[in-house]
């Protein structure tokens, strides 16, 4: 039975990862579906799916695009073009510096598509209704799990590195400024 042997070996594989690492993750950077055991020695490990593909480093930026509809879950139809896209170039500070947008046409008109990537890597694809990037029509932006994004496009975009919006601004409506002299924030928040 070599069952028993696994996760003292995956176990090791994380804390030697973990050694390696330069930083913990924050909270908030957690893979959905993690659960986080904070033992007293104040160290804290993360108990993920072995086999989902959510961490933060290692999930490939890929495009899928199906000829179908987007169904309940999942897209329809047969995949008409997947992009392999390949991760942005590191500025010194370690974070993702933007890329060049190139623009990709179909085939045949789009009906549906997974835009998968790590967070971090800051991409997004826009899209368009006709060849050439023409007639801008949305934004998709990747996210690190295959959810099904519908639209009818003919060509798309694909840009990486875009800085995480500032938390200070996130969500805000045009009028915020308006506003913020309604909603008084409570002493002592920034």
């Amino acid at each position: 039975m070599h069952h028993h042997h696994r996760p003292a070996l995956l176990l090791a594989t994380l804390l030697c990862a973990a050694t390696l690492g330069t930083h913990a993750l924050p909270a908030e950077d957690v893979p959905a579906g993690a659960q986080i055991q904070e033992d007293t020695a104040g160290q804290v490990t993360i108990n993920d799916d072995p086999t989902s593909n959510t961490t933060e480093t290692n999930l490939p930026i890929t495009a899928t695009i199906f000829a179908g509809v987007p169904g309940p879950y999942h897209c329809r139809g047969s995949v008409m073009l997947k992009l392999d896209i390949p991760p942005p170039p590191l500025s010194a500070d370690g974070t993702p510096t933007l890329t060049a947008p190139q623009c990709v046409d179909m085939p045949s008109p789009a009906g549906c598509a997974n835009f998968v990537a790590n967070k971090a890597d800051g991409c997004e694809a826009r899209l368009f209704a006709e060849p050439k990037c023409r007639m801008y029509m949305n934004t998709a932006v990747f996210i690190p799990e295959e959810r099904a994004f519908g639209g009818l496009w003919r060509s798309l975009e694909v840009r990486c590195g875009i800085p995480p919006p500032d938390p200070e601004t996130l969500g805000q409506v045009p009028f915020a400024d308006l506003l913020k002299g309604a909603k008084r924030r409570p002493k002592g928040s920034r």
